[in-house]
């Protein structure tokens, strides 16, 4: 089974810091500083298992559109969007699993969210998956 997790954050120290975090804890980790480094990735072979998406990013796609589209596209991954605007949270909760992840972030947090849905979508049957 994959355990693979791609960071997409602009902010460098916020993205090495959660990655080197993760593969700490066992994580496959692919960073990426925009939708176009998504892109990328999700064009190729490699399986990503949970994509932790940045709501501010900037560039062609914010942190919204990028997840709007890696759920319509790729419904077998778990979309987390962290963020440091408050105001965003409840937008936020409508694109990812179990709600935002507000910044800053608690590390072991996310590695439990993570596990849980992984887990949730581990049981949950294919058809009752949003957009699949």
């Amino acid at each position: 089974m994959s355990r693979t997790v791609m960071v997409v954050d602009a902010d460098v120290l916020s993205r090495m810091s959660i990655a080197d975090y993760l593969r700490h804890c066992g994580y496959s980790v692919v960073e990426g500083s925009s939708a176009e480094d998504v892109q990328a990735v999700l064009s190729t072979e490699r399986e990503i298992d949970v994509m932790l998406i940045d709501m501010t990013l900037s560039g062609t796609q914010d942190g919204f559109s990028l997840a709007s589209k890696v759920r319509a596209e790729h419904p077998g991954i778990v979309v987390i969007l962290t963020s440091t605007a408050a105001k965003q949270a409840e937008k936020a909760s409508e694109l990812c699993d179990d709600g935002p992840l507000m910044k800053p972030y608690n590390p072991a947090e996310l590695e439990r969210r993570i596990k849980l849905l992984r887990e949730r979508r581990r049981q949950e049957p294919t058809s009752t998956r949003p957009f699949s």
